[in-house]
């Protein structure tokens, strides 16, 4: 099945944030209904609904000029232009999308902000030649929304020669200043907006994005990818080296009050729950691919020594309203697999064979997980690329994480995620 219609177009206002008269959130809309935001066949971008209506192309079409502000209806077939890794700001208005060739001349890949009705503001950052030309297999930039929508950060080549570079950009104020450099980067926002935090090599960085001024933290490591603020901003996680061992910890933004939470003898990739009350933890030995077991830890480290899963895992996602994990299991083909916290039931929802681009959101998942959705708000299904009957095409697929319905396609996809929800 194609998505493929000549005049579907983004409507005005469709991600717009809804708000109730009574100031209080309104519930999270209904998969259904929620927007999916996915990669073509020919790299270009779509949205549909999540229960496949409604269709509508965000990249492709007519050929305007390449000063112009429609660059993202440059013609696909035409000038063999690609798009791909969309991210979309949290309040649904701007979407960052990677480009490639790069819209100066000569450049290899642009990271290009369109608004939600498919015109292009502006490009943020230029890839031109000699420079590294990927962050990630597939992957020409990662942006990752400040939680406010004011702000964006990304992990891009900053020259011939210079390796990668963290840079954030207020969109209109100016262009991007760099943060960080030399790889690995890894990084994650404060619910307000302000800090970042970043995991450079083994170094731990906190930023402020209001003076600019960054703060190492002195906790120096390299069992771990991306640190973690809690829900309400007011702690942070990360792994500490103590007597040649690892530990994970949490501690106030400037690394106070120190709180264990579990011992890491290898390597590990955590995660808050949303309500802040436990971190989720995946362990493995140094090096390793997979990690061998996912534990669901307090805040006082209560739950440490039982594994909630002692299976092979490659990624772990938390449902919005915390009540289920969906994790990825490799026995033989990948497996979707969600386990009920209150229950402690797990079942298994989809083996499948991930799509090359769904692959690299699955090895870095601790960084793509805040940035690119698997889950719907209402955390009831999920969705991803790849194939479930060997032989088929790539599709986008659905899948009920709570019922048992089998999985549903879309459309054919490279990359899919949830566009974010305008009750959020």
């Amino acid at each position: 099945m194609r998505l493929l219609p000549r005049t579907a177009l983004i409507a005005a206002g469709l991600f717009a944030v809804a708000a109730c008269s009574s100031g209080e959130p309104a519930p999270p809309e209904p998969s259904g209904s929620q927007r999916i935001v996915f990669v073509g066949p020919r790299f270009d971008i779509w949205t549909v609904q999540g229960d496949g209506s409604n269709p509508a192309r965000l990249t492709g079409g007519r050929t305007p000029g390449v000063t112009g502000t429609d660059v993202a209806l440059r013609s696909q077939q035409e000038q063999r232009v690609r798009y791909t890794w969309p991210t979309w700001s949290p309040d649904g208005g701007s979407v960052a999308v990677s480009r490639t060739p790069g819209i100066g001349g000569g450049a290899l890949a642009s990271l290009v902000l369109f608004d939600a009705e498919g015109s292009a503001a502006r490009p943020l950052h230029e890839t031109h030649p000699l420079a590294i030309p990927l962050v990630a297999t597939g992957a020409p930039h990662y942006a990752l929304w400040a939680p406010t929508s004011e702000t964006l950060s990304f992990v891009a080549p900053r020259g011939p020669g210079q390796g990668l570079g963290l840079f954030v950009v207020r969109p209109g104020d100016g262009g991007p200043y760099e943060v960080a450099a030399d790889a690995p980067l890894y990084h994650v926002w404060s619910p307000d907006g302000r800090y970042i935090l970043v995991h450079r090599r083994g170094e731990l960085l906190l930023h402020d994005t209001r003076d600019r001024s960054t703060t190492d933290l002195g906790a120096d490591s390299l069992r771990y990818r991306v640190p973690a603020f809690s829900p309400d901003g007011d702690r942070i996680a990360y792994v500490v080296e103590e007597d040649g061992a690892g530990r994970l910890v949490t501690s106030n933004l400037d690394g106070s009050d120190r709180v264990p939470l579990m011992d890491i003898p290898g390597e590990a990739a955590f995660a808050w729950s949303p309500g802040g009350g436990s971190v989720a933890v995946g362990t493995k030995g140094f090096s390793a691919v997979l990690y061998d077991d996912l534990h669901v830890v307090d805040g006082d480290g209560a739950g440490a020594n039982e594994p909630l899963v002692r299976e092979r895992v490659a990624a772990f996602y938390w449902s919005p309203d915390g009540s289920r994990i969906a994790y990825v299991t490799v026995d033989g083909p990948m497996e979707w697999r969600v386990i009920d916290l209150t229950s402690g039931e797990s079942r298994r929802r989809a083996r499948f064979i991930p799509s090359a681009d769904f692959l690299t959101h699955v090895q870095f998942f601790d960084q793509f997980a805040p940035s690119h959705l698997v889950w719907s708000a209402d955390s009831t299904t999920l969705v991803f690329s790849g194939v479930i009957e060997r032989g088929a095409a790539r599709q986008v697929w659905v899948v009920d994480a709570v019922g048992s319905e089998d999985p549903r396609p879309i459309g054919e996809g490279r990359l899919a995620f949830w566009a974010p929800s305008p009750t959020k």
